[in-house]
C-alpha cells in the first residue's frame, strides 16, 4: 500500500511551472505523507512584476474532496529585483481524517486578468496499522479528574459570599426602618453655663495680669474694663447694658440696690468716659483703683451656684413626628439598590460553586 502511495506521488510531483509573460506560478507542500489527522502546509506562489494584480481561488473549506483547509489563511508579499519584481504566496493548513492518496490537480491563479496555473500535488494519509491481538488495548477518553478544592480557587467564592451577606442584612435592616417608622430619639448634652461673676473675675484677673494699668493707652484699658463690667451687668440684673450709657446704667442699679454701695462703680465709669471723651489721663495708682473696684463690684453682687449646677446634663429629646417623604423614598429606594446588590452577589457565589464542583 505504500510503496503504491509512494509511486503515485513521485509520478504526479514532477515540477511543472505555469510561465508566461514573466508571470511564475508554483505549488508545493511541507509533507507528503502523513498519519490521518495530522496537518501539513500547501503554499501556492505568483512571481510577477510589482504592480500586478493578483487573484487566488476562494476557496471555502476544502481545497478538493477529502482535504480540509484549517484557519487561518494567511498570505505574505515580498519584492525582490530592487521592487520592480514581486512573490505573493498564499498559505494554507490542510489535513485529513481518513486515509486516502488525494490529488490536487493544477490551481489556477489569475494575473492581470490573464489566467495562470500551478503544478500538480498529490498527499498520502496513512493509517495506523494495529495488530488484532492489541486491539482491545485501545481505551476511549477518560473522565475529567476531580482535583480537592483548593484555598486560592477559592478566594472569589469567599468574596462574593462576604458582599452578599453583607448586602443582605444591610437590605433586611433598612427595609425594616422604612417599615417601622420609628420617632427619631436625640440626645443632647447640656454643658452648665459658666456664672456670670466667674467669667467676669476672670476677665479682670487676665486684664490686670496683661500689665493694661500701666499702659500708656488708658483709653483702651478702661474701655476693655467697662465692657467686662456691662457684660457682667447684663447677665446678673437682666438689663442689655452693653448698649446703655454709664448714667442709665446707674440709674438702673439705683432700683436694686442703695446709692452707696454703687459710689465706688460710679468713680469708675465717670473717670471710664472722662477717659475716653475728654482724653483725661488718670494716674496709675488710680487705673490700679478702679480695676480693685471692678472686682469689688462683682464679688458684692455675684449669685452662688451649687456644685450639682456646675455638671453637665443628658437630656434625651424625642422628635414624635414621622420622616418626611423624600427621607422614606430615599430610605426606601437604598433598601431596594442595596438588596439588588445582595441578589447579583448570591447569584454571583452560586455560579462560583457551580463552576467549582460541576
Amino acid at each position: 500500500m505504500i510503496k503504491r502511495f509512494l509511486i503515485i506521488i513521485l509520478i504526479i510531483l514532477v515540477p511543472v511551472m505555469a510561465s508566461a509573460q514573466n508571470v511564475i506560478v508554483e505549488a508545493q507542500v511541507d509533507s507528503m505523507m502523513l498519519w490521518i489527522g495530522q496537518q501539513t502546509g500547501l503554499h501556492v506562489s505568483v512571481t510577477c512584476d510589482a504592480g500586478q494584480e493578483v487573484i487566488f481561488p476562494a476557496y471555502q473549506d476544502t481545497i478538493v474532496r477529502g482535504l480540509e483547509i484549517i484557519p487561518p489563511v494567511k498570505t505574505d508579499t515580498q519584492f525582490v529585483n530592487n521592487g520592480h519584481r514581486m512573490t505573493i504566496t498564499r498559505n494554507y493548513t490542510v489535513t485529513c481524517f481518513d486515509s486516502a492518496l488525494i490529488y490536487i490537480p493544477f490551481i489556477p491563479v489569475q494575473v492581470d486578468g490573464t489566467d495562470y496555473q500551478s503544478n500538480q500535488l498529490a498527499l498520502a494519509f496513512l493509517s495506523y496499522d494495529i495488530p488484532e491481538e492489541n486491539a482491545k488495548q485501545i481505551f476511549g477518553p477518560k473522565e475529567n479528574m476531580k482535583t480537592p478544592l483548593r484555598l486560592y480557587e477559592a478566594k472569589g467564592l469567599i468574596f462574593y459570599w462576604l458582599l452578599a451577606a453583607i448586602a443582605i442584612v444591610a437590605a433586611v435592616y433598612l427595609l425594616l426602618r422604612y417599615r417601622d417608622d420609628k420617632p427619631i430619639i436625640r440626645r443632647i448634652k447640656i454643658e452648665p453655663k459658666i456664672p456670670a461673676h466667674v467669667r467676669a473675675i476672670s476677665e479682670i484677673e487676665e486684664l490686670r495680669q496683661s500689665g493694661g494699668a500701666h499702659s500708656e493707652d488708658a483709653k483702651a484699658y478702661y474701655t476693655q474694663l467697662t465692657d467686662i463690667l456691662r457684660e457682667y451687668i447684663n447677665d446678673r440684673f437682666g438689663f442689655n447694658a452693653t448698649e446703655m450709657t454709664s448714667y442709665e446704667i446707674l440709674e438702673r442699679l439705683e432700683e436694686a440696690r442703695d446709692k452707696e454701695s454703687l459710689s465706688e462703680l460710679r468713680d469708675l465709669l465717670n473717670t471710664s468716659d472722662m477717659v475716653k471723651f475728654a482724653k483725661f489721663k488718670p494716674m496709675l495708682n488710680e487705673n490700679d483703683r478702679n480695676l480693685v473696684s471692678a472686682l469689688e463690684f462683682v464679688n458684692d453682687t455675684k449669685v452662688e451656684v451649687t456644685d450639682d449646677e456646675l455638671q453637665p446634663k443628658e437630656e434625651e429629646t424625642v422628635i414624635e413626628e414621622k420622616r418626611s417623604k423624600g427621607a422614606r423614598f430615599a430610605l426606601l429606594l437604598t433598601g431596594i439598590v442595596v438588596a439588588i446588590a445582595g441578589a447579583v452577589f448570591f447569584i454571583l457565589t452560586v455560579l462560583k460553586l457551580y463552576y467549582l464542583f460541576f
